[in-house]
């Protein structure tokens, strides 16, 4: 399968360097970079941007990680991808936690500006163990923030919050998932491949098995 392309798409807040450590398990990969967003585009509508850089005049994969795995779950309602793997994401609004699904409700989250998102990745890095621990992620991470235009930030949490998603559309997708990842929580997850005490960030610290399950799906 090394002949296959597959295409990255990467979480918010993020840019191509959030795959980085995967590049030598993926021989043809192409990273998608996040198209221009309209205010009032929803998940839905936003994911058909990507469809246009997509060549599916031949075989393809798709591996989505974090928001990239949403997206990715509303793109193959219009594409079939060879294989599709998602990475600390979620397949349907079921498998958000609890708080995030209701801040749809309570609008929450409109209360924080772009760049206060942004802001609190670089002030909340620095209490997160992990982060910590793990050189360079923390200035990976504010560096990928800053990015991305604070407009954009700003309508992606909102367009993740509000996201109706369903997990029905193929039932073989390689759903990637560490057990303490602090963003959407192991037991919410069906039918997930465990990295046990993988966080939401495992790609860049977990380097080894993550990479390991992605060869190994992506060559069966």
């Amino acid at each position: 399968m090394s002949h296959v392309k597959t295409y990255l798409i990467s979480g918010i807040a993020s840019d191509e360097r959030a795959y980085f450590p995967q590049h030598e398990v993926i021989p043809n990969f192409v990273y998608l970079p996040f198209p221009k967003h309209d205010k009032k585009d929803t998940m839905e509508s936003y994911s058909q941007k990507f469809l246009p850089m997509i060549d599916t005049s031949e075989p393809f994969n798709i591996i989505g990680n974090s928001m990239g795995g949403i997206i990715t779950m509303e793109i193959i309602k219009h594409v079939q991808p060879e294989k599709v793997i998602l990475v600390s994401s979620i397949k349907s609004r079921n498998e958000m936690p609890f708080k995030l699904k209701h801040m749809k409700y309570l609008n929450e989250h409109k209360l924080l500006p772009g760049s206060g998102f942004i802001k609190s990745i670089e002030f909340g890095s620095k209490f997160i163990k992990h982060v910590r621990k793990t050189e360079g992620l923390r200035e990976l991470a504010i560096s990928m923030a800053k990015n991305n235009h604070p407009s954009f930030l700003y309508w992606a949490v909102d367009a993740i919050v509000k996201w109706n998603g369903k997990d029905d559309y193929r039932n073989d997708i390689i759903h990637i998932h560490g057990t303490k990842d602090q963003m959407f929580p192991y037991k919410k997850i069906k039918n997930a491949i465990p990295v046990f005490g993988g966080t939401h960030e495992m790609n860049l610290i977990k380097i080894d098995e993550v990479n390991r399950l992605i060869k190994y799906y992506l060559e069966r």
